[in-house]
């Protein structure tokens, strides 16, 4: 697991400067050639060693045609497209957010997009273009907001496509794409349309009519809350039987009796996130709070449901008669949230062996039933900001980072000792894990 990211570099910049080339094939080509440095903050993503020349510089000298053309392009998923890892090599996820993939032999530096929702996570690591004879030498990771990648991309698109204007170049592939790019983003039912597109990795322009149609007849299906995180999961190919399991799911769950007096009583009592705060730390603090309403701070966590029961104050049948196990339709889905009339929350689980992961599966459910009121919600493993929340809920609801801290002696951790953390307070080990990391608690031992 990855530690967190907890910087926001709000100062993605791509640098250049136009430069006569000559010898270039493609008059596009020719006329875009420039020196061309992408900062991130203070970072230089385009720094490079040059193995002819033996020297270190901070620009590539490459045509910035290909570039504009990748962007437009994979516009849509660049800015929409969450992770699911799962299924990144099916969807061919690289390609659509990775510099390198650029093509047209032109030396990019390995720098990924990953979208997570309001925010954006850069990636960037080390790679050689054996063919320019050069290596790029940065490593790291940080965050940027959607906003400003817009922008930034934007900005640099328009860049290119001006130059191409004032070389008399026209009817270009990107100036073509250019133009449907902007008109889609204007028309907000078209916008909308583009961006559920780019969820499942597919090219909004290029779907048939029976396609375009399935998709509007699943959307009109499904509450609004659900829809994004089902296109993130769901294969085309079962898209309509997905869409209809998942409703009957959640009409099981409004048509339970339940009434959790406690659980309804805290959620009014509960303000909405602190925008200024990054996904995760808003899970870990709902999770101090909730902790902290219910009286359980100082407690052992849970390692039944007659516990959490206890906790949450409601009967053990009510729990159970409100949580249902199953296995899911499609790969990723850890589970389903919602509410009946009486606004009491009801869950669908996926079957799990090990007791402790199905417990840390319904507090990332739990999660969801305090954040989005009313509003149905899919529980799952991807990359995304509500799935970052409510995993960093979870894990602090069930074992609060300060507790995993006196766990530990010593700077460093092995995976054994993590394990036998997890054993001693009847959690999974990935919980300790994520506690340890995300918290920065002692430096995990790799030995």
């Amino acid at each position: 697991m990855a530690g967190r990211v907890e910087k926001i570099m709000n100062s993605l910049r791509l640098v250049f400067e136009w430069q006569h080339q000559e010898g270039i094939r493609g008059a596009e080509l020719q006329a875009t050639w420039g020196a061309l440095k992408i900062m991130l903050g203070n970072e230089c993503l385009t720094r490079v060693f040059d193995h002819s020349a033996r020297t270190i510089r901070s620009n590539i000298y490459v045509p910035l045609y290909p570039l504009a053309e990748w962007i437009v392009w994979n516009w849509w998923s660049i800015l929409y497209e969450p992770e699911v890892h799962w299924l990144r090599e099916q969807r061919n996820y690289s390609k659509r957010h990775n510099f390198r993939c650029v093509g047209d032999g032109i030396a990019m530096p390995d720098v990924e997009f990953l979208t997570l929702g309001e925010y954006v996570q850069v990636c960037w690591k080390p790679s050689d273009h054996s063919f320019q004879r050069i290596g790029f030498l940065g490593k790291g990771k940080a965050l940027i907001n959607r906003k400003e990648l817009t922008h930034v991309l934007h900005d640099f698109v328009q860049s290119v496509c001006v130059r191409l204007d004032q070389e008399n170049i026209a009817e270009t592939w990107l100036q073509k794409g250019w133009d449907i790019v902007q008109k889609s983003m204007e028309d907000p039912e078209e916008l909308s349309f583009c961006k559920a597109m780019a969820m499942q990795g597919k090219d909004p322009y290029t779907l048939k009519p029976d396609e375009e149609e399935l998709f509007i007849r699943i959307a009109d299906s499904l509450p609004d809350g659900v829809l994004d995180d089902f296109l993130f999961l769901t294969d085309w190919s079962k898209m309509r039987e997905g869409a209809k399991w998942l409703q009957n799911d959640l009409d099981w769950i409004s048509q339970q009796p339940g009434n959790w007096s406690t659980l309804k009583r805290i959620r009014k009592e509960i303000s909405s996130p602190d925008a200024g705060q990054l996904p995760w730390n808003q899970g870990y603090e709902l999770a101090r709070y909730v902790r902290k309403k219910l009286g359980i701070n100082g407690t052992r966590p849970p390692s039944s449901y007659e516990v959490i029961a206890d906790w949450l104050d409601t009967p053990l049948d009510q729990l159970q008669k409100s949580m249902r196990f199953e296995a899911p339709l499609f790969a990723g889905l850890e589970a389903i949230v919602w509410e009946n009339e009486n606004r009491s929350p009801g869950f669908i689980l996926k079957k799990k062996r090990r007791k402790e992961n199905q417990i840390f599966s319904f507090c990332r459910a739990l999660c969801d039933y305090f954040v989005f009121p009313h509003a149905p919600s899919l529980i799952s493993g991807v990359n995304t900001e509500r799935q970052k929340r409510n995993r960093a809920f979870a894990a602090e609801f069930l074992v609060p980072a300060d507790a995993v801290r006196k766990a530990i002696h010593g700077r460093e951790v092995s995976q054994e000792d993590m394990d036998e953390i997890a054993y001693d307070m009847g959690v999974s080990s990935y919980v300790i894990h994520h506690q340890v990391e995300n918290h920065h608690l002692a430096l995990v031992s790799t030995a």
